[in-house]
């Protein structure tokens, strides 16, 4: 009884989490510039503005993969480092270092943001592409730092014992046993830091000043004018990248261990 209950609580969770998602992918069909569920007069019109025609979305679209694409590089290339260090020495020091790398995710994103604006602006930088990915670099510096640490503890210390004692020196190490056991991880910390750039709105809208817009800032924009078939494209973008994303990682990622699976027990 306690299975069927299960089951079903999983379904009615399923539809409610899907509803939302089939009228958005519908809305964005309508031939016209309102919003309407079911569409009128169903068409791929939309699709095509979005991603080929319509030069606001193109650009927005082109700053947001520029911005989400640096930014993941930056925290990965930021967060090896602090987790190498974290990991191999464990002193106080790089504790302190791998807390303050992570506290940016930790606070509020308007007070983050606002902080930057103020900070972008006093270098003159404000309303920069750079800006914009070094802060969300910075911002999602957390995650990559997560995900290599995971990697770095997994690895099985006889493993480096055993190619030290046949004379690997620390960078043969480093490059034939600790790098390729923990590539899954760096990867998944890259595209987990890579969509929630892609998706982020609050420090964007504080770090840009306006002066471009990402496809979250472009849909906040063009409220504006109501909601339209198009704002509903950008959103099926986000859940497709969200999908593709997390379906890869789960796929050649350990997710269990980066979701905190005590594997120990299995």
């Amino acid at each position: 009884m306690l299975r069927i209950v299960g089951h079903l609580f999983m379904a009615l969770s399923a539809v409610v989490l899907a509803l939302p998602i089939v009228v958005v992918a519908a809305s964005a069909l309508n031939s016209g510039r309102t919003m309407l569920f079911p569409p009128e007069d169903p068409t791929l019109d939309r699709f095509w503005e979005f991603f080929v025609t319509e030069t606001v979305w193109t650009t927005a679209l082109l700053n947001s993969m520029i911005i989400a694409v640096g930014a993941a590089v930056l925290a990965v290339v930021l967060a090896w480092p602090l987790a190498y260090v974290l990991w191999s020495s464990g002193s106080k020091a790089s504790k302190t270092l791998a807390a303050l790398g992570s506290m940016p995710f930790a606070l509020p994103p308007i007070v983050f943001g606002v902080g930057l604006g103020f900070f972008w602006a006093f270098l003159g930088a404000l309303g920069t592409i750079a800006a914009g990915i070094i802060s969300h670099g910075i911002l999602f510096l957390a995650l990559p730092l997560v995900t290599i640490s995971i990697g770095l503890q997994s690895i099985d210390r006889a493993n480096i014992e055993a190619a030290a004692t046949m004379g690997a020196t620390e960078a043969m190490i480093f490059r034939t046993v600790i790098l390729p056991q923990t590539l899954p991880y760096t990867i998944s910390g890259f595209f987990f830091a890579l969509v929630l750039s892609f998706n982020e709105f609050i420090v964007m809208f504080f770090v840009s000043a306006s002066a471009y817009a990402t496809v979250t800032l472009q849909i906040f924009n063009s409220l504006r004018n109501g909601y339209t078939p198009t704002m509903a494209v950008g959103a099926i973008t986000f859940i497709t990248v969200s999908v593709l994303v997390f379906s890869a990682v789960a796929r050649w990622g350990d997710l269990p261990r980066l979701m905190g699976a005590d594997q120990s027990k299995t």
